[in-house]
This record gives structure tokens, sequence and C-alpha cells, in this order.
């Protein structure tokens, strides 16, 4: 699942063990946190789901005509209406939030093609550059789940210099990120890794950029 879908499953109440703990590893849906229970709370006020009353667009209009403050129990009858106003001002309020909150376009968008190793598999790679280095989801198709021992893992380089992004055992999108920016180390490339105690590339790339 990506940061889209857990973020409106949290909005709409309905968190289980892998949106917690997508929640525990990403921190860019932690940074938000707070204003999604905010919209969770608003979303969960009974009234906004209450449906509202036929006339309210007139009363609306004379409303703001001065009208309905020159009859006699005017106050009483904005108040009636006034409810059901402001619950739709909420939903207002809750969609917004949801729309903010929402993933951002990529500052940039590349192809990452599969290797001889992979032939079948392609990829994309959108990223969000931020001040703590760089967001990435990794869109894959036709690449093998890894072996039993071995898992995936994005490497950024400039030359013989390689940051690690994270790992991951199957195709799909993944949120990966990196403590360096792009523009820094331009080469986008995936390999089979063994778990083991080396931390340097092996030799299986079965995605890159440079393919």
């Amino acid at each position: 699942m990506n940061c889209d879908e857990i973020r409106a499953m949290y909005l709409a109440g309905e968190t289980d063990d892998l949106s917690r703990a997508h929640l525990v590893e990403c921190a860019s849906c932690r940074a938000v946190q707070g204003d999604l229970e905010i919209g969770r709370r608003a979303l969960m006020d009974p009234t906004i789901w209450e449906e509202p009353p036929a006339e309210l667009g007139d009363q609306v209009v004379a409303l703001i005509s001065g009208q309905l403050t020159s009859r006699k129990g005017g106050a009483d009858r904005r108040e009636r209406w006034m409810r059901p106003l402001a619950a739709a001002a909420l939903v207002v309020v809750a969609v917004g939030l949801y729309a903010a909150l929402r993933t951002p376009s990529p500052d940039w968008e590349v192809a990452m093609p599969g290797t001889d190793l992979a032939p079948a598999a392609t990829s994309t790679v959108k990223g969000w550059n931020t001040d703590s280095g760089t967001r990435m989801i990794v869109a894959i198709e036709g690449l093998a789940p890894a072996p039993s021992g071995s898992v995936y893992e994005l490497w950024l380089s400039q030359g013989p210099l390689h940051v690690s992004a994270g790992t991951f055992t199957a195709a799909g999108e993944i949120e990966l990120w990196s403590g360096v920016s792009r523009a820094d180390f331009p080469r986008l490339w995936v390999t089979l890794e063994l778990l083991d105690e080396d931390e340097s590339p092996s030799g299986s790339t079965v995605l890159d950029t440079e393919a």
C-alpha cells in the first residue's frame, strides 16, 4: 500500500497491522499524522452526515440579504439550519485537508529498465526532494520475488560512491528514502543482495537507469 492509501484509511478510521507498521516506518506519514487525526475526528462528527433541509439554499440567500434578521424568530431559524451548514463546512475542510495531505506531484521521474538478469522487469521511480534527502516511490512490474535469504536493494550512485535507499522483497509500489539528493547521486539501480554482513552492492543488478 502507498502513502495515499494509508492516509485515506487513517481518515476513515480504518487501521490494521499493515497501516500501523507503515506509520512506524514512514517518516512522511508520521509528519502529517497530527493533521490526519484532526481530519479523522471531524469526519467522525455525526452532524457532518445529516441531510441538510431542502430550503437551505434559500435560507443562505436570505441571510446574506439580511431578510432573516428582520423576521420574528429569525435567530431560532438560523440556529436550526446553521448546524447542517456548519457540518457541510466541516466536510469541505476534511476533503481539503485530505487533498492537501495527498502526495504532491514528484520533483522528478525516471525509468529504471530491467537488466539481462531481469529482462521482463520494468520500473519507474518518482522522487521528491526534501530537506532531509530524497523520498522515492518505485513502481516495479515483472520482477520475480527475491529468493529466500535475499532482498532487493535500491542504490543511488555517483561513480564509485553508493548510498542505499532501502530494501524490498517483491515487485509493486514501494516507498523508499535516501539521505542524499539524486542531483548528487544520479544513477539509480537495484541489486539482489544476500542477507549477510556485507553492506556493499553485489554484482547482481536487476534494474538500472543506465541499462
